[in-house]
Parts: C-alpha cells; structure tokens; sequence
C-alpha cells in the first residue's frame, strides 16, 4: 500500500532517493564468472551520494573501506589489492526497501515490571522510575532539563553528540556522523524555544527525528535493545538515548494519527511471556513498531499476533492518543508502520488461537492516561 503525497519541511526529506549504490561482492571481482552486486545499506547510500555531490575524490565508510569516486572502487584502508567495482543506479521511483527488518518487527516487546524504594538519591529514584514505567523521556526530562533553562536548539545538540558517542563505541563513526548531521541542520529551528514552554514543536525537527529513527541503522536498534532492558539502563545512557528520544516523542505526542484504529505486531513468545500480555493492564516500555497491515506483521510469522485496538474514547469523545502513523517519513512505506511512543498503557481484551495458521493471537486495546 503506497502512502499519500505529504508536505513536508525537514531538509533530509526532500532528498532525492530514486538512487542505489552497489559494490561487487564476488570473491573474485576481476574475474569473468560474473557479479555478485551487493547494495550498501541506507546510510551509506547517503554518504556516497553526498560525496558526489561535493565533488569528492574519495569517501569513508565504516569497516575501514576507502570508495574511490573517481575510478568507482572500494578497497579497505591501506590494502589496494581488495579493490572491487562499484556502481550507482538510477530508479525509476523512490528505492524500495522490501526486506526482512526482524530487530524492528519481531524482536521482544518488553513490559514495565520492577518496583522502587524511596529511600534513594534523586539520579537513582529517576533511574528505578524509567526501570519501572519505561518511560526514558520522562526520565531525562526530570534529569536533564525540568528548570534547566535548555532550547529545543541545545536538546538537538546534545541527542547529535549522543548518536556519535553510541556510534564511536561501536565501530559505527561516518555513520553516526550522517545521523548527527542531519539533527545539527535543522537545529536552528529550535533556538528560541524553551524545552519548558513548547506552544508548537518545530516540525523541521520532528520529521527529521522521526526520519532517522524508521533508516535501517544502529541507531534504531541500540535505542530499541537498551529501552528493551530498562532495569540494566544507566545514567550515561539516559544522557546519550534521551536527548533524542525527548525529541522523537514530543514529535508523535504533538502530531499523534488519529484516524488509524487497528495496528499488528508479530513476536514470538513462550507460554510464560504469553501470559504477560494477557494482564488486565500492562506498559510497554520502548517505542514499538507497529504495522497498520496485518499482511506486513504475519509476513514476520512470529507465533503469537498482537492486534492492538486503538479505537478507545475518552467521556468527551476523543480518542486516545499513543503514537503516529510514520510511513510517509520512512525509506519503508511498504511496512505501513505506526510508532507507538514510550510508556503506553494497554488492556488485554482476549486471546485465541488460529489453527490455519498455528498461531496465538492476543487482542488488546489502548488505554486512556491515569
């Protein structure tokens, strides 16, 4: 299902992306058995094509690979005789991005579980909050700004230094250096916004929040493992993943879809983790990718289906809200996501079990706020 045509004001999405980069992978690359064309990931699509751009001679990517533009080789630093060929292509549409993403829709959905004693300093009681609601947001706001006097401008700067501090310790530097740059270039949106007093988030920064977060990159999957764990997350984590996190859910609370009513999410699950989702009320305690398919969730074929009802009203007859419809922001328009923001209540409804199918389906509904 292609998503509608939307305006929108981030530079990063007016990008141009009917293009992809290739590398001979074959173990041979000069020899005349072939080719084995192996695309390059999404980011480093980025970095080359910005690259070209700027007339460059030669870019880095991470691995240690050197891309030679002008002869179109990569090699790895210092070791010419690794060359092999690589080429561009040009689409006829936007590339299309159709392919396994398990780390964003199959892995774990953890929920809020622990409990905290009182008798703790300030920084631990925040910390055992987050362990205990999932809510890292929430967490670095009572941390890092509540009366800090910090803009929406310095927030960016800080969720731009934590992506390259989590990237440089994983071998992920240019990387996270694309990442960290597309927040800096719209960081001015920010400047005279106090993060204490927000009458409207600048949508330059939220699109691109929100962009960065559905690219296939470590960025993704380190915010989703961490918040997946909340009992182990530590205080430096808060401070690198919270700056960015703050801005990623101010942007789906101020711009929240209310017109999607059913969303699905495959996992797999065992009798002990099944009985969690079948608590009258439980918390997730990460974003939560969703997809608005059914078709897209039982392509994962975990064993068990969420299908979460969001169609809940309050007495005034709104709805409640708990996350965005981001297909339109994403490389992957395909997956028909819906991110469901940190910290949401949910109800179980009622389980069965699909025997065509062989697999455990648990209804539940979102939940209005305490």
């Amino acid at each position: 299902m292609s998503s509608a045509s939307h305006s929108f004001t981030a530079p990063v999405l007016l990008r141009a992306r009917n293009f992809q980069w290739y590398w001979n992978s074959i173990a041979d690359p000069w020899s005349a058995n072939g080719e084995q064309w192996q695309k390059y990931t999404d980011v480093e699509n980025e970095i080359i094509e910005d690259a070209i751009n700027q007339k460059m001679f030669d870019i880095e990517i991470d691995g240690d690979y050197i891309i030679n533009l002008e002869c179109l080789l990569q090699y790895k630093r210092g070791d010419e005789f690794t060359a092999c060929p690589i080429k561009r292509v040009q689409l006829d549409k936007y590339r299309s991005n159709i392919h396994p993403r398990e780390e964003r829709f199959l892995l774990p959905v953890i929920l809020a579980t622990s409990t905290f004693s009182s008798q703790e300093t300030q920084n631990e009681k925040e910390l055992d909050w987050l362990r205990t609601y999932g809510y890292i947001t929430g967490c670095y706001w009572n941390l890092q700004l509540q009366n800090k006097n910090k803009t929406i401008a310095e927030v960016v700067e800080e969720a731009a230094h934590g992506i390259i501090k989590e990237g440089s310790a994983i071998g992920k530097v240019h990387e996270a250096q694309w990442l960290s740059q597309q927040l800096v270039a719209v960081k001015g949106f920010g400047s005279n916004i106090n993060a204490n007093f927000i009458q409207r988030f600048p949508s330059e920064i939220g699109e691109t929040c929100a962009y960065l977060y559905t690219k296939e990159s470590f960025w993704y999957k380190l915010i989703n493992r961490i918040l997946r764990d909340p009992h182990s997350i530590t205080l430096e984590q808060v401070k690198s993943l919270g700056p960015f996190c703050w801005l990623l859910d101010w942007y789906l609370y101020d711009n929240p879809t209310t017109d999607v009513l059913t969303v699905y999410r495959s996992l797999n699950l065992d009798d002990e983790q099944q009985k969690q989702f079948m608590e009258e009320v439980m918390k997730f305690t990460s974003f939560i990718s969703t997809s608005r398919s059914r078709e897209v969730a039982d392509f994962y074929d975990g064993n068990t289906l969420l299908i979460i009802d969001l169609n809940l009203r309050h007495k005034d007859n709104e709805r409640t809200l708990c996350g965005r419809d981001v297909s339109s922001l994403s490389d992957f328009p395909e997956e028909e996501e819906f991110l469901i923001w940190p910290g949401r209540d949910f109800g179980f409804v009622r389980y069965e079990y699909d025997i065509v199918k062989k697999k455990h389906v648990i209804y539940l509904k979102s939940l209005t706020w305490d």
